[in-house]
C-alpha cells in the first residue's frame, strides 16, 4: 500500500510550522522566510495539478517541474526538497496520517556538473567599473560606497545592506557585520573606507528622512535600500564600465573579486576566512585557484621555455624551408 499524505492536511499545518520555527527553535527569519516560500510553490503545483494527497511519485514529478519548467538548478531544487523534508518530518511528530512511512529520506539530491573554478573580474578591471560611477550626484556616491564596501571588505550584497548607523564605530575603525547564519563579525575599516563613508554619512542627509532611518544605504525616498534596486543599479553600471572579462557580472562578483585578488597576493588562507565570515575553509578554497595572467607567467617563465625554446626555433626554421621548397617544386 502505498504512502500518502492528504493534501489538506498537508496545507493545514504548514503556518503552525512556520511559526514554531521562527518563535520557539529561533530559526532566522530569513531562513523560514525561505521555507515558506518553497512550500508554497509546492502547494501551488498541487493545486494546478488538482491533486488530493501526495505520493512520492508526486515529489518525483515536482523535482521534473521544478527543472524542466522552471528552469531551476540543482542547488535550488535541493533547497525546495530540503524544506518540504523537514516540514513532512515536522508532520509525522504531530502524527498526521501518512507522515509516518512516507519515503522523503530516499529521495536523492539533484547533481550538477563541476562548473569549474569562480570566475571573476581582473585586477586592471576593477578601476574602469568604479569610475564609471557618477559620484556628483547623491545616489551615486552611495552606491560608489555600496560597492567599495564590497569589493573592499568582501561583504556580501545582503551583509552590506543590512548595516545600520550604529554598526560603524569611526573612534576605534571598526564596522560590525550582521553576517550569513548569524556569524557576525568585526572588520577594521581600512584606508580609504572611513572617509568615503562620512562622505557619504554628509550627503545622504539630503535624501527625504535620512534623519529617521537606522540604515546606512536608504532610497531617494529615504527607505532602507532594497537588494533589487541595487542589483538593478549595479547592472546599469555594468553596462555602462563593459565589456569585461567574464561575461555574468553580479554584486558578489565584487566579493569574489575581494578574495581571488586576496589569494594573489599571498593572504592567509584563515585570515581570509575570518573576513569574508565563511562557515568553513572548504568556501573560502574556492578561491584558491590561479587567475589567466598567473597561469600565463606559470608557463612563460618555466624553465622548459629555456630548455626547448631554441629546439623550437630550429624546428620552426626547418619546417619554413621544407613548406618553401614544396612551394618552388608545385
Amino acid at each position: 500500500m502505498k504512502s500518502v499524505i492528504r493534501v489538506r492536511a498537508f496545507k493545514k499545518n504548514i503556518a503552525a510550522y512556520l511559526d514554531l520555527r521562527v518563535r520557539i527553535f529561533d530559526h532566522q527569519p530569513s531562513g523560514t522566510q525561505a521555507n515558506a516560500r518553497d512550500l508554497a510553490l509546492f502547494t501551488r503545483f498541487l493545486h494546478e495539478q488538482r491533486l488530493r494527497q501526495i505520493t512520492g511519485e508526486t515529489l518525483l514529478n515536482f523535482v521534473k517541474h521544478l527543472r524542466e519548467k522552471r528552469d531551476n538548478g540543482a542547488g535550488a531544487i535541493n533547497r525546495k526538497i530540503a524544506s518540504i523534508r523537514s516540514y513532512i518530518r515536522y508532520l509525522r511528530f504531530c502524527q498526521v496520517d501518512g507522515a509516518e512511512k512516507f519515503p522523503i529520506e530516499s529521495l536523492g539530491r539533484a547533481r550538477q556538473p563541476y562548473a569549474g573554478p569562480v570566475q571573476t573580474l581582473e585586477p586592471e578591471e576593477m578601476p574602469r567599473l568604479f569610475k564609471s560611477i557618477d559620484t556628483h550626484s547623491v545616489l551615486g556616491v552611495r552606491d560608489y560606497v555600496l560597492l567599495s564596501l564590497l569589493y573592499r571588505l568582501g561583504l556580501r550584497l545582503g551583509e552590506a545592506l543590512r548595516i545600520e548607523l550604529k554598526d560603524l564605530d569611526f573612534d576605534k575603525q571598526l564596522l560590525h557585520v550582521h553576517g550569513k547564519g548569524r556569524r557576525n563579525r568585526t572588520l577594521p575599516l581600512v584606508s580609504d573606507i572611513p572617509g568615503i563613508l562620512e562622505n557619504w554619512l554628509l550627503v545622504r542627509q539630503r535624501l527625504s528622512g535620512a534623519n529617521s532611518q537606522s540604515a546606512l544605504f536608504i532610497s531617494k525616498k529615504g527607505h532602507a535600500l532594497s537588494a533589487r534596486v541595487a542589483q538593478e543599479n549595479f547592472q546599469k553600471t555594468i553596462a555602462k564600465a563593459g565589456p569585461f572579462s567574464i561575461t555574468k557580472v553580479t554584486p558578489h562578483t565584487l566579493r569574489h573579486a575581494f578574495a581571488s585578488h586576496a589569494i594573489e597576493g599571498d593572504a592567509d588562507l584563515i585570515v581570509l576566512k575570518a573576513v569574508m565570515g565563511h562557515a568553513s575553509t572548504k568556501s573560502t578554497e574556492l578561491y584558491l585557484h590561479p587567475s589567466m595572467r598567473i597561469l600565463r607567467k606559470a608557463v612563460n617563465d618555466h624553465l622548459a621555455s629555456d630548455i626547448l625554446g631554441e629546439l623550437i626555433e630550429d624546428n620552426i626554421v626547418v619546417l619554413r624551408m621544407q613548406q618553401s621548397r614544396s612551394v618552388r617544386a608545385a
